[in-house]
C-alpha cells in the first residue's frame, strides 16, 4: 500500500546480486522495473477470453483514472467490486494475517514469531524482493507459510497492458518457484487495483487474486508523520472484540518491508491468536496455495484460537479503498488518499532517490 516511489526507494537498498549467494540459473530483470515477458507466457493469452477493460493512466499522488463513465469492469479500486473467484475473506472464527512487499531484512524477525506459536500465514513477495533475499523465501516455504505474488514490480495493474500483466506475473512466479521448487497460485494486485481485465489475464495464467477484508494501516507509518503506531493496535483489538457477533471471517493486510510494520505485526499477532483460528488464505478458503498442489504451505494450519468467536467485518469487505477501511477502526486516523497515499511510477526511480533513502534508513 505504500507508494511506488517509497517502496522503490527501499528495494533500492539492495545490489544487483542477491544477499545470500543463492545461485540463480535464470537472469531476472531489474527490480521495480516493469518487465518484458516471453514469447511462451504470451502464447498463454492466445485462446483466452479477455475483458475489454481500458489501460487506464497514472496519475502522482491520486492512483489510476479516470473512473469509466459507463462500464467499471468491476474495477476494486473505483468501486470495491470482488470478482466472482476473488478470495478476500474467510469463514466465520477463522483469520488469515497476510503480509505484502517482502521479503526484506525484517521479515526474519516476524518469521521468528510466527514460528513460536506454529503459526502459518501468508506472504505476497515481490519478484526483485525474492531474488535480493533467497534464503528467506526459502525459509519461508520450508516453516509451513503460503508464498503467494505481489508482481514483480509493485505497480497498478489496471495501468498496466495485458502483455505487461503477463510479465509481472510469471517473472514473479519464476522466482518464487526456482527458490521452492512450488509455483504460487495466488497473487495480490499492488493497492488491490484490479479489474475484470486483470483477473481475466491471471486466470489465463493459472492465478486468482486475494484482496483484504480488513486494513491494519501499517503502511501509514512510513508516509504519514502523524500516524501512531498504536492506531493499528486499536484496529485489530476493534476486530477482536468484534468476534462474536461476525458473520464471517477476515483477511488482514499487513507488511514486512520495514522494520517499524514488522514490529507492528508481532506486536498484534498474539491478539489474533487469542480469538481465531489464525490460518492461511488457501486454507480457510479450501483451495491449494501452489500449482503442484503438494508442499509445505498448502497442508493444514494446525493454529487454534483459544476462543470459538469469529472476526467482525470492516468498510473494506463492503468494497471501500484502502484508506477508506480505516473507518472500521476507531481509532486509526491514515491518510485520506486512496489505496495507500500517493503514487509515482518507476519512470521517476531515479528522482529524489537520495531523499528516499534517507527515509527508508529512519524508518
Amino acid at each position: 500500500m505504500y507508494s511506488n516511489l517509497l517502496f522503490l526507494g527501499a528495494i533500492a537498498l539492495a545490489a544487483i546480486n542477491n544477499v545470500d549467494g543463492f545461485a540463480f540459473k535464470e537472469t531476472y530483470p531489474d527490480p521495480g522495473v516493469i518487465p518484458t515477458a516471453k514469447p511462451e507466457w504470451l502464447a498463454l493469452l492466445k485462446d483466452a477470453n479477455i475483458a475489454k477493460a481500458p489501460v487506464l493512466k497514472v496519475t502522482p499522488g491520486i492512483g489510476p483514472g479516470p473512473v469509466p463513465a459507463t462500464d467499471t469492469y468491476c474495477d476494486w479500486t473505483f468501486t470495491g467490486c470482488f470478482g466472482k473467484e476473488d478470495l478476500y475473506q474467510c469463514p466465520k472464527g477463522q483469520w488469515a494475517p497476510t503480509y505484502d512487499d517482502g521479503p526484506s531484512e525484517f521479515s526474519g524477525k516476524l518469521y521468528d514469531e510466527l514460528d513460536k506459536t506454529n503459526t502459518k500465514a501468508t506472504f505476497f513477495m515481490v519478484g526483485g524482493q525474492v531474488v535480493k533475499f533467497p534464503e528467506l523465501t526459502l525459509r519461508a516455504y520450508k516453516a509451513g507459510h503460503e508464498l503467494a505474488m505481489h508482481t514483480w514490480s509493485h505497480n497498478y495493474m489496471t495501468s498496466l497492458t495485458n502483455e505487461q500483466i503477463v510479465a509481472e506475473l510469471k517473472w514473479n512466479e519464476l522466482a518464487i518457484k526456482e527458490v521452492t521448487g512450488v509455483s504460487p497460485r495466488f497473487f495480490r494486485p499492488p493497492y488491490g487495483d484490479i479489474d475484470n481485465r486483470v483477473r481475466d489475464v491471471a486466470k489465463a495464467l493459472g492465478f486468482s487474486a486475494v484482496i483484504w477484508t480488513h486494513d491494519t494501516n501499517d503502511w501509514s507509518l512510513t508516509e504519514n508523520p502523524n500516524f501512531k503506531a498504536s492506531w493499528i493496535d486499536g484496529n485489530v483489538t476493534k476486530w477482536a472484540s468484534e468476534a462474536a457477533t461476525a458473520t464471517s471471517g477476515g483477511v488482514s493486510l499487513e507488511h514486512d518491508l520495514y522494520n517499524v510494520t514488522v514490529d507492528a505485526a508481532v506486536r498484534v499477532l498474539p491478539t489474533f491468536l487469542k480469538s481465531f483460528k489464525v490460518t492461511t488464505v488457501g486454507d480457510c478458503n479450501k483451495q491449494a496455495s501452489y500449482k503442484e498442489v503438494a508442499g509445505p504451505g498448502a497442508g493444514s494450519n494446525t493454529t487454534t484460537s483459544s476462543a470459538s468467536a469469529a472476526p467482525g467485518s470492516s468498510s473494506a469487505a463492503s468494497g471501500k479503498s484502502s484508506s477508506a477501511s480505516a473507518s472500521a477502526s476507531v481509532t486509526a486516523q491514515p491518510q485520506t488518499e486512496k489505496n495507500g497515499a500517493g503514487v509515482l511510477t518507476s519512470g521517476v526511480f531515479g528522482v529524489g532517490m537520495a531523499s528516499v533513502l534517507a527515509l527508508v534508513l529512519s524508518s
